[in-house]
């Protein structure tokens, strides 16, 4: 049996992932998190860590030991008010947090096949009027930029070890929870919000197909960097009316930068970035986004407990 360890396997994409691999049956699962993972299962087994913190040069981790592949998704949400506190830890856990982790699977005794890490499209700041795919530049970035790429270069500095390393740059994840509920719990009183001018390109994925980016990489002989995203092109215009069309607002009004930056500080510009994001690579390994109309997509989260 296969030993697959997931790092922040407790969380929103990390869980469903594990119901994935539990389903295909060739794996046993090791969740690495700072709490316990919610599926409780035989094959799976729980390793208490907060990667902030180095592992023990000297320790021994059996749990851990010869691992077939590494799903790499701990870093703290970028979600909340743009503090230097909020900033610092979602820098840490993402490149301090990689290179504790990397330091591990340096070794001999830990060492995967593959290590397929979470990065996210935010690596290319805001690029109005342009077509993204992997091999662009970043440009017009903010703080989320600087952290992606940093973030990458320590996940990519296993691959000086043999290991083979992708880094899946995760559009906005649509599933039950998540951005999307966020952004519907803020329809109210009959009033609808439409982020910034409605124009800006919003670049997502199902969470079902996100899943199934992730598990295709293990086995797979993938590129370094591929853009996890949808094969459509929506708007935050196109988000907002489909939220609309579950919760039926009267009006829609515009929720400006200067808006957001009253609850979210620096992160109000994060949030209107514009993105025109597509993969060049899915071709290269076979892959094909099953759920890839917006519509119908978050009508299906939003109603899901309705059924």
């Amino acid at each position: 049996m296969r030993k697959i360890i997931i790092t922040g396997g407790s969380g929103f994409l990390g869980t469903q992932i594990t119901k994935q691999l539990l389903e295909i049956g060739a794996y046993d699962i090791v969740i690495m998190d700072i709490v316990p993972p919610k599926i409780k299962h035989q094959k799976i087994t729980f390793f208490k860590k907060n990667l902030l913190e180095p592992f023990n040069k000297h320790g021994d981790f059996e749990l851990l030991e010869k691992p077939y592949a590494v799903i790499h998704l701990s870093g703290k949400s970028i979600y909340g008010r743009f503090t230097e506190e909020h900033k610092k830890l979602i820098r840490d856990t993402r490149v301090n947090g990689t290179k504790n982790l990397v330091d591990l699977l340096s070794r001999d005794d830990y060492k995967p096949q593959s290590l397929i890490a979470a990065s996210a499209v935010g690596y290319y700041g805001n690029q109005p009027g342009e077509i993204l795919v992997e091999s662009s530049a970043r440009e017009n970035y903010y703080f989320l930029s600087d952290v992606v790429e940093a973030w990458e270069d320590e996940n990519l500095k296993l691959q000086e070890k043999g290991v083979n390393v992708t880094c899946i740059r995760n559009g906005h994840i649509i599933g039950q929870g998540g951005i999307l509920a966020e952004v519907a719990s803020t329809f109210k009183l009959g009033f609808g919000g439409i982020l910034g001018n409605g124009h800006e390109y919003f670049p997502w994925i199902d969470i079902r197909d996100l899943v199934n980016l992730y598990i295709t990489c293990l086995d797979e002989n993938i590129p370094p960097i591929i853009n996890g995203v949808s094969t459509s092109s929506n708007t935050q215009r196109d988000f907002a009316q489909s939220i609309g069309g579950v919760k039926k607002p009267l009006f829609y009004v515009h929720v400006r930068e200067w808006m957001l930056r009253i609850k979210f500080g620096d992160f109000a510009q994060e949030m209107l970035v514009d993105q025109h994001i597509q993969s060049e690579e899915y071709t290269a390994i076979s892959f094909t986004p099953k759920h890839d109309t917006l519509d119908q997509t978050v009508h299906h989260y939003l109603t899901l407990n309705n059924k």
